[in-house]
């Protein structure tokens, strides 16, 4: 006889290794809004990726850029990937960039997720950061639009993320869609219904 009790149970613990084995492989994901509306003209966009040599590995990807993106002029580092799509910057340089000319005056935004050793190894933290130029090289703001500090584990504390941001810049953690949601859960369903059904009886 199928049992609820132990079906509920079962599944809430196929959830949570689930989420562990996927927090084990990657970091948070946030997702940047950036608002040019008060300026105007050609400018540029800056992405970053810095540490000390031999700080603990750690990865940058960014993803689903928007906005109005120019040709890239500028690329240093351990970059793969080009904009608007995946581009990966890593750490196994002292410092990993890419700059692309953009046109001021609209919205834009991209997911980046933060991967590598620093989730799991102690050592040297990371920063990844971002900046925008207008057309004479000066910051659209005082300093960076957005900064992330990227903390590695420690004896006594988990890996860590925390940021910075520039009043026209807003930072958020982008939910599941709806659909991935519910297919998940039906997903776990069905694994726990089979293994009921093939348990002994």
């Amino acid at each position: 006889m199928f049992n609820f009790k132990t079906f509920v149970k079962q599944a809430l613990l196929a959830a949570t290794l689930a989420f562990g084995i996927g927090n084990a492989t990657a970091g948070p994901t946030y997702h940047v809004d950036i608002d040019t509306t008060n300026y105007s003209g050609a400018g540029s966009i800056d992405f970053w990726l810095s540490s000390f040599n031999g700080a603990t590995g750690t990865i940058a990807t960014v993803s689903n850029f928007t906005g109005s993106l120019g040709a890239e002029t500028y690329r240093f580092g351990s970059v793969n990937g080009a904009l608007p799509g995946s581009t990966t910057f890593d750490n196994s340089e002292s410092f990993s960039a890419v700059t692309h000319d953009v046109v001021l005056g609209s919205k834009f935004g991209f997911d980046v997720n933060f991967s590598g050793d620093f989730l799991t190894v102690p050592g040297f933290a990371s920063t990844f950061s971002v900046a925008m130029f207008d057309a004479l090289g000066n910051y659209l703001v005082p300093d960076y639009l957005v900064e992330f500090s990227l903390n590695p584990v420690t004896v006594d504390d988990a890996a860590s993320v925390t940021y910075s941001a520039a009043r026209n810049v807003r930072v958020s953690v982008p939910e599941p869609s709806d659909m991935l949601l519910v297919m998940t859960g039906l997903g776990l369903v069905g694994f726990m219904r089979r293994r009921a059904t093939k348990a002994p009886r």
